[in-house]
């Protein structure tokens, strides 16, 4: 609650160790967090943990209410094993809030905030840019008409900086959240709603998030032994987006010359560099709009029957759920008016013909639909210091969705948005529908002795649709173990300052089976390009055909990961200071890759994926947390970390892969690029080098990795690094004095790189400022960066993509920051309110990283910088109990 995105999934960064959360874009409505849990361990299949909300999998949490939510678990070792085929990932499991006997409780939380885009990069002028393009193309622009951009005084030559044009410096955002709990002893509630609403940083847009949440848990005893429960949550998403994506406009944005304004003196809008593509047009709805709404319903039931009449301590137990998720979208284009200016004649001409040919309208209509079935009987017991607990469950969860795609063009009129009014020359209609399904047979056996000594067994006996009948079914075992130290007389006796210590250790066997669907199946697909159709029949008719698609793999199943941990916590100093620390050690085999070194390409067969890769991952994570208090002033300070590093144990490497490109023996994720050493400073120190054919001084100096003599694909190298850090952690400052409180988080990575490179995106492209202020030039021979160039320069493939562009994209961030007071009760006495609380937060508000220069986030992993860039959110808002 204390984070100010509107996404959950951001919430947990520098919080939960194991946990590595990146935060990619702030866009409304795609702000959501990459989590992966203790690192890679696969490179076949996914790596995103599976999500259970309220015992229900593939919940999203991600537009949860957050006053909703009472906890959130991490499952990191084989305690994840019960989950079974979709346990090797890791698993977070959301529980949501539920009424408690007593009067009626109200809560009220309301904010208003804006956000701020963390990072900017600083664009050239407009002079700057002729004059780096004359560089690489020589006499583009006339030195007359530079020094007219250069003086700044003379009429209608002006520097436009389209980022400022596009973006603006503020965007509001608010929420408000209403909850109503309580019962008694035969009935407990609680309801909650919520209204977020989301704007854009782009300027004048239509962009916008709009959220509505509703949640109703009852729960109801109808007997001594029997209690149901009934839980409906529903929400309904309101994206609308221009109709060009974020990095079509972005790319128009940094493509557009720096000479050309926005708006013309007379106020008309100016066409952009073709086609009208001006980027603070395409973020209105002048151009259309494209309109996302997603109604989500999950409705779930379940009952607690208790069965003393059979046996003290046993009880039957279950739920059902149907979850519902329709989408629909609508994407309306059409023309719009911008205009180009000729100088020498002084006329504007509208080049609405050239936006698009007609206007369109494109309708979606996506139907997902799951059902989960669940039924556990539990044993719990307790005999004199002997404590048993078991449960044998069967579950089932089902899913289907079926989606329905219409398109026409030539609408009768461009302000009439509506499907029917468009021709059938060139309509489209199609649909498609899919479905998955698994089955699990699972149990648990615990025991403890004199609460010192606890073993844990569990299995899931698991089915998948995703696999062939004869391997669709499999065991995964765990075994827990945990001494509790402090318990024995002897450690009591002699530790005194120390509460609690307990030791841990588990083994399981995860698996995952999150990989493409009907990989086992020989697969088609309809031939839609008239130009492949079939003749066919006796009068050679031209008809439609099938094509095959893929190779079966009639042996393939699940990722299987041999999963170890060993752990401690302790709670000391009367339970001021509490300390958890694990080390683990993941073997993870079965991993789908192509057999890539056994089938040469000469040969022209494609062998599907098999079972065959192999990896390892290992690391450690801990959390230390001490508070205490002096007087009226509490506190409380944490921190924790996250090492985790994967190696790829077995890959089917081709022989002819140099040994310094593979990735056997290495990390996971790396980059793969062309080293470099340098720039050349002069045209002598290419003739003594082995060089590319056209370089010149100010060219990135590319080794020659393998000594053949020729700069070749075989001299790229492997950076056993991404934008996915091995090293995360976190710090939690907590103080409070009187009712005044002040939260802070920080949180950090280390281990990560990223590649900048701008100029990857085209010829057009307006380079940064630290580009050009630090490029080579015949005057600047000792520079930090190459000479002018463009993706259409000689040699740039290689250029490009070299290390050279590669930076560390470590950071400490300050995530958070809370000031809050709770109002002394004698300000509102009388007025019906038992709590006020005021608040004003921040979230992404300082950065400390070796980026800033670039005007990148450190967070970012988008190479080009032509992506939303995150946000920094300041909230102001109460807190009201009633």
């Amino acid at each position: 609650m204390q984070s100010g995105s509107s996404n959950v999934s951001n919430a947990i960064a520098g919080r939960v160790p194991g946990v590595i959360a990146n935060n990619r874009s702030g866009r409304p409505g795609e702000d959501d967090a990459s989590l992966v849990i203790r690192g890679f361990n696969s490179f076949g299949g996914g790596t995103s943990p599976l999500i259970i909300v309220d015992g229900i999998p593939d919940r999203s949490f991600n537009r949860i209410n957050p006053n909703d939510i009472e906890s959130v678990t991490v499952l990191k070792d084989a305690s994840a094993a019960i989950y079974g085929v979709r346990a090797a990932n890791g698993v977070i499991l959301v529980t949501t809030k539920r009424g408690k006997s007593g009067k009626p409780t109200i809560q009220y939380d309301g904010n208003f905030g804006f956000q701020q885009l963390t990072r900017q990069p600083e664009i050239v002028n407009a002079w700057q840019y002729m004059t780096y393009f004359n560089e690489v193309n020589p006499n583009t622009y006339a030195k007359g008409e530079i020094e007219k951009y250069k003086a700044g005084n003379v009429p209608g030559y002006t520097s436009t900086n389209w980022l400022d044009e596009v973006f603006r410096k503020n965007a509001p955002q608010t929420s408000h959240s209403l909850s109503v709990s309580g019962g008694n002893e035969h009935v407990k509630y609680y309801f909650s709603g919520q209204y977020v609403d989301q704007s854009s940083n782009f300027r004048n847009s239509i962009e916008r998030y709009r959220q509505f949440n509703i949640r109703s848990n009852i729960d109801a005893r109808i007997s001594s032994n029997l209690k149901v429960n009934l839980d409906i949550a529903a929400r309904n998403e309101d994206r609308r987006y221009p109709t060009y994506g974020v990095g079509s406009i972005l790319h128009e944005t940094r493509s557009l010359y720096p000479f050309i304004p926005a708006r013309w003196e007379n106020g008309l809008p100016s066409a952009g560099v073709a086609a009208g593509r001006n980027p603070t047009i395409l973020v209105t709805d002048a151009p259309g709009y494209d309109r996302v709404k997603n109604y989500v319903v999950t409705p779930q039931a379940g009952f607690d029957l208790k069965m003393p009449f059979v046996t003290e301590g046993l009880s039957l137990s279950g739920y059902v759920s149907y979850d519902v998720n329709l989408r629909h979208q609508k994407v309306f284009n059409r023309p719009w008016d911008a205009y180009a200016f000729d100088r020498s004649t002084n006329t504007y001409t509208n080049q609405r013909s050239s936006t698009v040919s007609s206007a369109s309208v494109a309708q979606n209509e996506d139907m997902l639909s799951g059902s989960t079935q669940f039924i556990k009987l539990a044993y719990d017991r307790t005999f004199g210091r002997h404590k048993i607990g078991a449960f044998a469950g069967y579950e089932s969860t089902t899913s289907s969705s079926w989606g329905t795609y219409a398109y026409r063009r030539n609408l009768l009129s461009d302000q009439i948005d509506q499907i029917f009014t468009g021709t059938a020359d060139g309509q489209n209609a199609t649909g498609s529908s899919a479905q998955d399904g698994r089955a699990s047979y699972l149990g648990r056996v615990e025991y403890g002795y004199d609460n010192k000594y606890l073993l844990e067994v569990t299995m899931r006996y698991n089915g998948s649709f995703n696999f062939p009948t004869q391997n669709r079914w499999g065991l995964f075992p765990a075994v827990i173990a945990g001494w509790r130290i402090s318990e024995e007389r002897f450690f009591k006796e002699n530790v005194p300052f120390v509460n609690e210590l307990k030791l841990r250790a588990s083994w399981g066997l995860l698996g995952s089976d999150a990989v493409a669907q009907y990989l086992f199946l020989t697969r088609y697909q309809l031939v839609t390009n008239k130009n492949y159709y079939t003749y066919f029949g006796d009068d050679y008719a031209l008809n439609n055909a099938i094509s095959l698609t893929s190779t079966p793999n009639p042996n393939i199943t699940w990722e299987k990961q041999d999963t170890k941990n060993f752990g401690v916590d302790a709670t000391l100093l009367d339970n001021r200071l509490t300390f958890t620390a694990n080390y683990f050690r993941y073997v993870r085999k079965d991993i789908l890759a192509k057999r890539n070194a056994s089938i040469p390409l000469f040969t022209g067969m494609a062998l599907p994926s098999e079972n065959i890769g192999k990896s390892l991952n290992r690391g450690v994570d801990f959390a230390l947390t001490y508070t205490g208090d002096a007087g009226e002033l509490r506190y409380s300070a944490g921190v924790n970390g996250t090492f985790a590093k994967s190696k790829v144990l077995f890959r089917d490497e081709a022989a002819s892969v140099p040994q310094w490109q593979k990735s056997e023996g290495y990390p996971i994720d790396s980059w793969l690029l062309y080293a470099s050493d340098g720039i050349y400073r002069s045209q002598d120190e290419i003739d003594r080098s082995v060089h590319l054919p056209g370089a010149r001084p100010g060219d990135i100096r590319i080794k020659d990795t393998d000594g053949n003599g020729v700069i070749t694909a075989n001299d790229q190298v492997r950076i056993y690094e991404t934008a996915t850090p091995k090293v995360v952690y976190g710090v939690n400052l907590g103080l409070n004095y009187k009712g005044i409180g002040l939260n802070m988080l920080l949180s950090g990575q280390t281990k990560a790189k990223q590649l900048i490179n701008s100029q990857v995106q085209g010829s057009l492209i307006a380079p940064p400022q630290w580009l050009y202020d630090g490029r080579w030039t015949p005057e600047n021979t000792g520079s930090e960066y190459p000479r002018a160039h463009t993706s259409n320069s000689v040699n740039a493939s290689y250029y490009n993509y070299s290390d050279f562009w590669l930076r560390d994209a470590s950071f400490l961030r300050l995530k958070s920051l809370e000031l809050s007071w709770s109002v002394p009760a004698r300000f509102f006495s009388g007025s019906g309110l038992n709590a006020l609380r005021l608040y004003a937060s921040g979230y992404n508000l300082l950065s400390f990283d070796k980026m800033k220069k670039f005007g990148i986030d450190p967070e970012t992993n988008n190479t080009t910088g032509i992506n939303y860039p995150q946000t920094r959110i300041f909230r102001f808002g109460l807190n009201v109990g009633l």
